[in-house]
């Protein structure tokens, strides 16, 4: 059983990783890709809080580069290339091209609707079995998204991988409360006793459709609920139908 709990440990550190690659990304809307300081200093810490100690002063007049932001705070590089972080509160003092000031705006519901993507994770059940997954998807159309997960089923006796790739049509993309609808096909992998499938075989394909919705919190989270049915296709003489449900939570950009 040793392999299965360190499968579980891999997952959720890979599963840790996607969230703070996501989250970390750059969330500058509205701030130029330079700006010129106008108070007498700003402090540049050695990380995004307080806590971080102050190694570095770039005065007024020098021009920062924005790198990324993470939560109020931007990771930036002044001329001399040394890059640090500084708190929102000293960015908006700063000055764009044309000498007005930074202005900052937080991710809104408009750039929820008009999302590129999104990354989270998912947890619930598969079958009678515990499942956690994690995904990421890529929008195509305004009402159109697919979609790559990964996750475990674990169950007392056993446990499975699973794969999905899946096509999801949202018909209100504008809703704050966004229904949609889902076609997946993927794998299952699982041990050669499973009882999800009482076969000797231990990977299948698996098909299934599936309703869920979208619900915009704030900034770049929402809330993620879905149900989906779907048959394991083995090889034996029948098929196995299944039911999956999970929540989670994602975060977009």
């Amino acid at each position: 059983m040793q392999p299965k709990f360190e499968l579980i440990r891999l997952f959720r550190t890979l599963t840790a990783l996607c969230l703070c690659l996501c989250i970390n990304q750059a969330w500058a809307k509205g701030i130029a890709p330079s700006t010129q300081i106008e108070d007498p200093y700003v402090d540049l810490r050695t990380g995004p809080g307080r806590g971080y100690p102050i190694f570095y002063v770039s005065e007024r007049g020098d021009w920062v580069q924005v790198l990324i932001r993470k939560t109020d705070w931007f990771k930036v590089r002044t001329p001399r290339g040394v890059e640090g972080w500084v708190h929102k509160r000293q960015l908006k003092k700063t000055l764009n091209s044309q000498g007005d000031r930074v202005a900052i705006t937080d991710p809104s519901f408009d750039d929820f609707s008009s999302r590129f993507g999104e990354v989270g994770v998912m947890l619930g059940d598969y079958e009678g079995s515990t499942f956690i997954s994690a995904f990421v998807g890529k929008s195509l159309t305004e009402n159109l998204s697919v979609e790559f997960e990964a996750g475990l089923a674990i169950g007392d006796l056993s446990s499975g991988t699973i794969y999905n790739l899946s096509i999801l049509n949202q018909p209100f993309p504008l809703w704050r409360v966004s229904p949609y609808l889902m076609l997946s096909a993927g794998r299952l992998e699982i041990d050669a006793n499973s009882s999800l499938v009482q076969t000797e075989d231990s990977n299948h394909k698996t098909v299934g459709m599936g309703v869920g919705t979208k619900i915009h919190l704030s900034r770049q989270f929402m809330i993620r609920l879905e149900y989906k049915k779907g048959v394991i296709l083995t090889s034996g003489s029948s098929n196995q139908e299944i039911e999956e449900w999970k929540a989670g939570l994602a975060v977009f950009f």
